[in-house]
């Protein structure tokens, strides 16, 4: 009887086996390569896809609507690809995929509501090329210099410094005012037809009843056909949504049940001459939109919302280290990481994609599913949105998906930014009084203040004064910031004894705690050449000894008890 024990346990190391976990140093065969590169890609495509129909809306492009949306697509996933092996063989060297930054997506629309840009012509009407082009180069002007500063600040090492003042109870509040700006634009475009509902059970249903069913898979295992049992919905409920519901818009136009003139069709005219027009292979180039200007109140906003992205793309990168198995990325590799992302908002103004770039959460979640984290396949992810954004045909036929189905495609990204906002406020004591009136004054004058000066507008006579002032007061990015980072925050970053007794509550120890910890050991993120970034003047160690951080930020907590 005793020598039977052992077989069960043989089971359990094959079955372990099977479910290898490659982390970011290992090289998976070229097969698997591929397929968890073009899986990463296929859960990141609705995301891409919701800033070049935002833009090529609010430009106000009239009939050459669509022909700019095929353009602005494939700027979009070229600039995301090249940002994307940048930041996985220089960055951070993590499976981190770069996406389009949705922080611009309010300073982009109070930029729009600027009388001179405000849009009076609908999808029918003939708009000027040299019209809309010239608002779109003004929006990569701003961008090329805003990008900028993530650079200086991953060059210069001041990410650390940063995160000192900004912890969860700046980083939530921002994050809900960038949902509830937002519902006004989903609104609009989900009102247009009743097909964005058929979208909302699609999602609903993939997301709480069949996330847990497997689909049957064909496949190749040890050379011979294979069923793989894969967890289809649970992995693609938001691009399986928009299959379903754009499946659904077909039948709709075959079937003659939708007008002619609804937005539901996929038969517009616009949209066939399009698909027939587009060539076929194109390379997205600086200049293709116009020399960037240069506009004082946008430049303002887009500053916001790169810092912004600095401390949200912080978070990002300990949280894949953590699902990757790995310990959290010392300083120097975050800050190689901020500028990886600085680099490619840099590129991505020059192609026109209109926003910058960072870091997408939710590929993040989708190593852990498929316990796949190394960095070779998030290249070839980046090589297949190079080639996706080339070949415009393809973006060409994604830029047929109607408004109303655009409008659920924001919803849901906008319900997960809601949900990782709350979800940063875990390391928040929230039972202190203190804790819920930052945060409740931060979210209602982010609300109200924007609203007041949009139906009082700004007039000191100086034009740039008034485009400073009128950012300033209608962005409720700057708002919130200011009203958020309180003078304890601020006390917190300079002296010992507010760290250890405050900081507990407002989740800043754990924040700063993570950039110090393993800072002078070597690790994967380590670059194989020498790193330059090491011999920058800084003074970690003598921090960390400073402030008490040799031992474990919930040690600390507990010794204030």
């Amino acid at each position: 009887m005793e020598m039977d024990t052992p077989k069960p346990v043989e089971k359990i190391d094959e079955q372990h086996r099977e479910r290898r976990f490659y982390k970011a140093a290992d090289t998976p065969p070229l097969p698997m390569i591929f397929l968890f590169g073009f899986q990463q890609v296929m859960v990141c495509v609705s995301a891409l896809l919701t800033i070049p129909f935002i833009l090529s809306s609010e430009l106000c492009a009239g009939r050459d609507c669509i022909k700019l949306r095929v353009d602005l697509i494939s700027s979009t996933f070229v600039s995301s690809g090249i940002s994307t092996i940048i930041q996985t063989l220089l960055g951070t060297r993590l499976a981190l995929l770069q996406g389009t930054a949705f922080a611009c997506i309010p300073t982009i629309r109070v930029f729009m509501k600027i009388p001179e840009y405000q849009c009076h012509s609908n999808s029918s009407d003939f708009v000027e090329e040299i019209l809309y082009h010239n608002t779109l180069s003004i929006i990569q002007g701003c961008l090329i210099l805003s990008s900028i500063i993530p650079i200086v600040i991953g060059m210069t090492g001041l990410v650390g410094v940063l995160t000192k003042f900004i912890g969860p109870m700046t980083v939530s509040p921002l994050m809900l005012l960038l949902v509830i700006s937002s519902v006004d634009m989903c609104v609009v475009r989900i009102s247009k037809h009743w097909v964005a509902v058929v979208q909302a059970i699609a999602l609903f249903a993939t997301v709480m009843y069949l996330a847990e069913v497997r689909v049957p898979v064909p496949g190749v295992k040890e050379g011979r056909f294979h069923w793989y049992r894969v967890p289809l919905f649970g992995q693609y409920p938001y691009l399986i949504a928009i299959l379903i519901s754009w499946a659904f818009c077909l039948f709709l136009t075959v079937t003659d049940l939708a007008d002619s003139g609804s937005e539901a069709r996929l038969d517009k005219a616009a949209s066939m001459e399009v698909l027939r027009n587009a060539p076929w292979f194109k390379v997205p180039h600086p200049g293709q939109f116009g020399v960037p200007k240069l506009h004082v109140g946008l430049l303002m906003g887009f500053i916001l919302s790169a810092l912004t992205s600095v401390i949200e793309s912080v978070g990002d990168y300990h949280a894949a280290a953590r699902v990757s198995q790995e310990r959290s990325p010392p300083s120097h590799a975050v800050n190689r990481g901020i500028l990886a992302e600085g680099l490619g908002s840099f590129i991505s103004g020059w192609l026109g994609t209109g926003v910058g770039m960072t870091t997408h959460t939710e590929n993040i979640g989708v190593i852990g599913v498929t316990r796949v984290a190394s960095r070779w396949t998030m290249v070839c992810a980046g090589v297949l949105l190079i080639a996706l954004g080339l070949f415009t045909k393809i973006g060409a036929i994604l830029s047929t998906i109607p408004e109303p189905l655009v409008g659920g495609v924001l919803a849901s990204s906008m319900a997960m930014v809601s949900g990782v906002a709350i979800a940063n406020l875990q390391q928040v004591d929230m039972t202190l009084t203190r804790n819920m009136a930052i945060l409740g004054f931060s979210l209602m004058v982010g609300m109200i203040i924007p609203g007041y000066f949009k139906a009082h507008p700004v007039h000191t006579g100086v034009n740039e004064i008034d485009q400073l002032l009128t950012f300033s007061s209608r962005c409720p990015c700057s708002l919130e910031r200011a009203f958020s980072t309180t003078p304890s925050e601020v006390q917190l970053a300079l002296k010992e004894v507010s760290l250890r007794e405050e900081s507990c509550t407002m989740g800043i120890i754990t924040m700063m705690y993570i950039h110090t910890r393993n800072q002078f050991r070597r690790s994967l993120t380590d670059l194989p050449v020498p790193d330059l970034s090491r011999s920058f003047p800084r003074r970690r160690r003598a921090v960390a000894v400073e402030f008490g951080w040799r031992m474990h930020p919930s040690k600390i907590c507990q010794s204030n008890t």
